[in-house]
């Protein structure tokens, strides 16, 4: 099988990579990247005949698709800025499509294409990564058990314990949405927008990460979870979370570094945001450097209530994240990366058989995903109480 990866140089674009080359069943991995020095770094990174570069500019759909033409999935690792932009590539060449979230706006434009995938009988799976993705697998987990799911509450914990960390391990763009976005929340059936970080609760995560507080921001998962899970009456769902260096970057934001408004300088213009990007990557601020080991760990708790037989159920799922030393990269990286390679793979191979557009929830079996991902140290526990 063939199987490209558009971002494929950037964090955890490099993850899926590096999954996808060493499974036997891929024959080649085609890496498409607007930054040639950093695609020179994958080659270098990995040097293996599988894979095969390219400078590909995601913006250009005509340019993409006749990349992806004769492969078998697309994943999607760009900006989710650009994930209409790779669907309708994906659409062009005909290749089935896998991308890490579109932080809930995106994914409900991403979520009105369905009939256009149908039409080409196209799987494009929308949110398959760790938050989203594993989460929606861990939240159907539940609905099978249940006759009633009422509530899902997800919380978000990271901690990094590497000697001088970077101070991004993840998309600044993105975490700049996430602290300027309304965050949405499911409140009484109903989606509501509320500012950000204007909830707040403490949350005791297991060792490594432990108490951390958790703040709302805008997620994927508000998209799909209430008309996924409608008919078992869900009507309460949010998403929290929390790491040591929230608060500082809210406060970047508040500064208004997260602006994309151009402002000029000694006659030059240039937005706050393109010009904080720039500085910290000039600085090595984002992403760990190569003689760097991570050593960071994510757990994600889903706490959800509802009944079984009658009785008042609360089950609560702690997702473990472990960096994976042994490649080098950290947890942020591979718990995306994994569960999105993961998910090309089973495509490929004819796993996953419905078409449209499609959240994990509503086509792959928990169980069997959370044992191949466990493979790789990615491990979900449960707890049961019963009221």
């Amino acid at each position: 099988m063939r199987i490209a990866v558009l971002g494929g140089a950037g964090l955890t674009g490099q993850a899926a990579v590096r999954n996808l080359l060493e499974n036997k069943k891929v024959s080649e991995v085609l890496v498409g990247d607007v930054n040639e020095k950093a695609l020179q770094r994958l080659s270098n990174m990995f040097g293996s005949s599988k894979l095969t570069t390219a400078k590909i500019d995601a913006r250009s759909i005509e340019e993409t698709a006749a990349f992806l033409r004769g492969c078998d999935v697309v994943i999607n690792s760009v900006q989710y800025y650009y994930n209409l932009e790779v669907m309708q590539a994906a659409l062009k060449a005909g290749v089935h499509y896998v991308d890490h979230g579109g932080l809930y706006h995106v994914t409900l434009k991403q979520l009105e294409l369905d009939g256009l995938f149908k039409s080409k009988s196209l799987t494009a799976l929308v949110g398959m990564g760790a938050q989203p993705g594993l989460t929606n697998l861990v939240a159907k987990h539940a609905y099978d058990q249940l006759d009633e799911m009422k509530a899902v509450y997800i919380r978000d914990g990271s901690v990094d314990l590497t000697e001088n960390p970077p101070l991004f391990t993840w998309s600044p763009l993105t975490l700049f949405d996430e602290m300027t976005l309304d965050a949405v929340v499911l409140r009484n059936g109903q989606l509501v927008s509320i500012p950000p970080l204007s909830l707040m609760e403490r949350v005791e995560f297991p060792q490594p990460v432990g108490p951390l507080d958790t703040y709302v921001t805008i997620h994927s998962e508000l998209a799909t979870f209430p008309r996924s899970f409608h008919d078992k009456g869900l009507s309460e769902c949010d998403w929290m979370e929390g790491s040591p260096d929230l608060i500082f970057v809210k406060k970047l934001a508040d500064i208004g570094f997260a602006s994309s408004d151009d402002i000029e300088i000694g006659g030059c213009k240039i937005s706050p945001r393109r010009f904080l990007l720039k500085l910290l990557e000039s600085r090595g601020l984002v992403g760990y450097r190569g003689d760097q080991t991570p050593n960071d760990w994510e757990i994600t708790r889903l706490v959800i209530m509802g009944k079984r037989l009658g009785k008042n159920v609360k089950l609560v799922y702690d997702i473990l994240f472990p960096p994976k030393p042994e490649w080098r990269m950290s947890c942020a990286q591979t718990g995306v990366g994994i569960p999105s390679s993961t998910a090309a793979i089973m495509i490929a191979e004819g796993e996953v058989k419905q078409r449209g557009v499609i959240p994990p929830e509503t086509c792959i079996n928990p169980d069997e995903f959370l044992k191949k991902v466990e493979t790789h140290g990615i491990k979900t526990t449960v707890k049961e109480y019963y009221a």
